[in-house]
């Protein structure tokens, strides 16, 4: 390692530990620290953040290469409150509002507050990771999200041979093509009854048409005498 490499690692190590003994960082001791190593706001609180996971020695902040900050948060605990507390009073709202009406909502509160303003991309990336379930609930109503809610409730047990039968249609993966001219008519589905008490088919019928009237002649025939159809 690089003497230059290593004082420097050591000169940061005095300062984050004195900030780390602190426990919570308010903006002016991170502002002073800034200044005092000539770094960046945001640095101090990724070093002190680095040498509060690691073990709390030099080595902890020893600059490495940059991976460019993908997959993880970039952005100061302040501001993702911030981004988080805007998002929730104005965007998941039945109000609608824009997101360029929330990014500029973002940005005020952070000018006052003396925090750095987050780029329009930051919230645009954070709204796109909301439950798609939650946010069109806040922002068109319970019944608009509907469509998104898986169906409630649990099946009934089946104990008995017969007592519920499961339909499942489905497209043959032939085409059908007419006996003289040999054009292409469709393709076929098959309609198949299973009980689930004994998980065994019931009642099948292959059919050109709907799943409606397949359905209407699978089911009768899983009550009736097989012995033809067997045949």
């Amino acid at each position: 390692m690089p003497e230059e490499t290593w004082r420097l690692a050591v000169c940061r190590a005095e300062v984050i530990a004195r900030l780390a003994a602190m426990g919570t960082l308010g903006l002016d001791a991170a502002d002073a620290a800034a200044a005092e190593l000539g770094v960046a706001r945001r640095l101090v609180y990724v070093l002190l953040g680095r040498w509060r996971v690691g073990e709390g020695v030099v080595s902890d902040l020893i600059p490495g290469k940059s991976s460019g900050g993908r997959g993880r948060q970039q952005l100061p605990d302040e501001v993702e409150a911030v981004i988080g507390d805007v998002v929730r009073r104005r965007y998941l709202t039945r109000q609608k509002r824009s997101v360029a009406s929330v990014c500029r909502e973002i940005g005020r509160v952070c000018r006052s507050r003396g925090l750095p303003v987050p780029s329009r991309g930051s919230v645009v990336r954070r709204i796109a990771k909301l439950d798609p379930l939650m946010e069109i609930s806040a922002r068109e109503g319970p019944q608009a999200a509907r469509r998104l809610r898986a169906a409630g409730g649990e099946t009934p047990p089946a104990e008995a041979v017969l007592a519920q039968v499961q339909v499942d249609h489905t497209v043959v993966d032939v085409i059908v093509v007419d006996e003289r001219y040999r054009l292409p008519i469709g393709r076929p589905y098959v309609t198949v009854a299973i009980d689930v008490f004994s998980r065994c088919i019931v009642g099948m019928v292959g059919d050109a048409g709907g799943a409606l009237g397949a359905v209407r002649r699978a089911v009768p025939g899983a009550r009736g005498d097989r012995q033809a159809t067997l045949a």
